[in-house]
């Protein structure tokens, strides 16, 4: 994280100057778990962050942007609280000068093949970058039926390898088009050149993909591939869709050039107040099944429930069961169970419930 010291801000209004727009928002919570959170335990969880968001009006349809989050409480599990009020955690920020066509964005932003490639499926060899802290630049626009992105990343003293620091690295290109009822996605990254740390999500390959869907009869259809230059290897994807009336169901199927294939099934059911969903997927060999479901009780309260069976131990299996109480105006109040196969396993199921038993009260603004 980035790490800045709060002083004192004045606002200072010149003849002729842009008015700006401050709006701000934000998120509290405080409960209590049993289980281990963060480092240290079962223990209390008091989270807070505010993000303040600055924006200006300019000539030639102009927007002018600055915001970030801020992390002022941050208790999981029993870890320490920054006793010094001032001195606060910046999660993220962002830059950027836009119209109705474009924007040029710089801070902790997405990057462009990550945000806007759509896969067929479990596409092992698609495995773009993902911004876990870095600092990037990204410029995005859209003529017509068309909408593009292209991006880089700057290494910076938490992220370089010392001597890149400074230095933009990797760029990405994004296309995605709608072209005669045909959706069309197009994403690249070039080989990076220098050793990214602190980022498990920052892959370095050299990455190609590009996939077709299209719609017909209420079939949903994506054919997609994807090529990692750098491992040699190759994914082509098959993926299908289809609803009819209070029933959707999903399939797909990819060939994979290194280890097993993958394919996936899923059956959905939603009508009125209930809502329950049923799949299998093999990954590279993997197999995770699950049913997972909710009920809205009344307007304000919803119980979900899940079982999911995970024949790896370390990785996604368990059950839960939970309820959440709308207070109104931002807020509520969680009460939920979950017991994760793995005893490291943080959140479990499709609402990211924290393993073990919790109560927890949240605010936005």
């Amino acid at each position: 994280m980035y790490r800045i010291l709060l002083a004192t801000t004045a606002l200072v209004s010149f003849t002729g100057a842009a008015a700006a727009e401050i709006t701000w928002s934000g998120e509290a919570e405080l409960g209590y778990n049993t289980e281990e959170q963060v480092e240290d335990g079962e223990g209390v969880i008091a989270t807070a962050e505010i993000a303040p968001n600055l924006s200006v009006e300019l000539d030639y349809g102009l927007t002018a942007e600055a915001g970030a989050t801020f992390t002022l409480i941050d208790q999981e599990g029993g870890s320490e609280v920054d006793a010094d009020a001032l001195d606060f955690d910046v999660d993220g920020y962002e830059l950027s000068l836009s119209n109705e066509t474009f924007a040029l964005s710089f801070g902790t932003v997405d990057f462009a093949p990550d945000s806007m490639w759509e896969s067929a499926g479990d596409m092992e060899s698609d495995g773009f970058s993902e911004n876990d802290g870095e600092t990037a630049l990204l410029l995005t626009g859209s003529y017509g039926p068309v909408m593009a992105g292209v991006s880089t990343v700057l290494h910076n003293d938490e992220y370089a390898d010392g001597a890149a620091e400074g230095e933009f690295d990797q760029l990405g290109v994004a296309v995605n088009a709608e072209l005669e009822g045909f959706d069309i996605s197009f994403a690249y990254q070039e080989e990076a050149e220098y050793a990214f740390t602190g980022n498990d999500d920052f892959e370095p390959n050299e990455i190609l993909a590009l996939s077709v869907g299209t719609s017909f009869e209420g079939l949903d259809v994506r054919l997609g591939y994807a090529s990692d230059e750098t491992a040699d290897t190759d994914s082509t994807g098959l993926e299908l869709g289809y609803a009819i009336q209070d029933v959707s169901l999903g399939a797909y199927f990819v060939s994979e050039s290194d280890g097993d294939d993958n394919w996936g099934v899923s059956a959905g059911y939603e009508s009125g107040p209930i809502a329950v969903e049923a799949y299998v997927t093999d990954e590279q060999g993997a197999y995770l099944n699950g049913v997972e479901g909710s009920y809205a009780v009344t307007d304000r309260l919803v119980v979900r429930a899940g079982v999911i069976d995970d024949e790896d131990d370390a990785d996604d299996g368990g059950s839960y069961i939970g309820g959440e109480y709308d207070l109104g105006n931002g807020a509520s109040f969680l009460v939920s169970f979950a017991d994760a196969d793995a005893d490291d396993e943080d959140e479990l199921g499709a609402p990211e419930y924290k393993n073990g038993a919790t109560a927890l009260l949240t605010l936005e603004f």
